[in-house]
């Protein structure tokens, strides 16, 4: 591959991981604000980590449940109890840039699941809320075909992105 093809491929690894940034902490920003998202997360085993990772060395996020709380671990390498592996930046790209929504993106087999399939059916439907929030309303009228209901306001939300934990329990919706 040519430098440029390099560089390109860079810039959209980076793109790519500061995408990740915002939606690890898209999802603890909708846990402090939609009781959705919530009562999902709690149905999580105590102590459990969830990863999105982009193969085969591309960046990821990462998040706890832990006595109640959600934290967003950030991309540092973390052992995780359920980890979504997107086959390529290419293929993770549509998704995180709000192209093509979360179910879509599974439904084409974008990306591999290892462990626990309820906790990931309930990562995918918090992601569909998160969407709802990050993205304005002309793209998820685009790309989620029934977007979830909006509890909190856009400002709100983005509001709520620089806290990097959530308590699950006796939160303010």
């Amino acid at each position: 591959m040519s430098e440029r093809g390099w560089r390109t491929k860079r810039g959209r690894k980076a793109l790519a991981a500061v995408v990740y940034a915002v939606l690890g902490r898209g999802l603890v920003a909708s846990a402090r604000l939609d009781e959705r998202v919530r009562r999902e997360v709690l149905t999580w085993p105590d102590g459990t980590v969830v990863t999105l990772r982009i193969a085969p060395f591309g960046p990821q996020t990462s998040w706890r449940v832990s006595a109640g709380v959600l934290e967003h671990l950030g991309g540092g390498a973390a052992r995780s109890d359920l980890l979504v592996t997107f086959k390529s930046v290419d293929d993770a790209l549509p998704l995180l840039l709000g192209m093509q929504g979360v179910l879509a993106a599974f439904a084409e087999h974008r990306a591999t699941v290892r462990g626990d399939l309820a906790v990931a059916m309930s990562l995918v439907r918090c992601l569909h809320i998160v969407e709802g929030y990050l993205f304005p309303d002309i793209m998820t009228r685009r790309i989620l075909p029934h977007p979830a209901e909006r509890r909190a306001g856009h400002l709100r939300a983005y509001g709520a992105l620089v806290h990097r934990t959530a308590s699950l329990e006796g939160a303010a919706s």
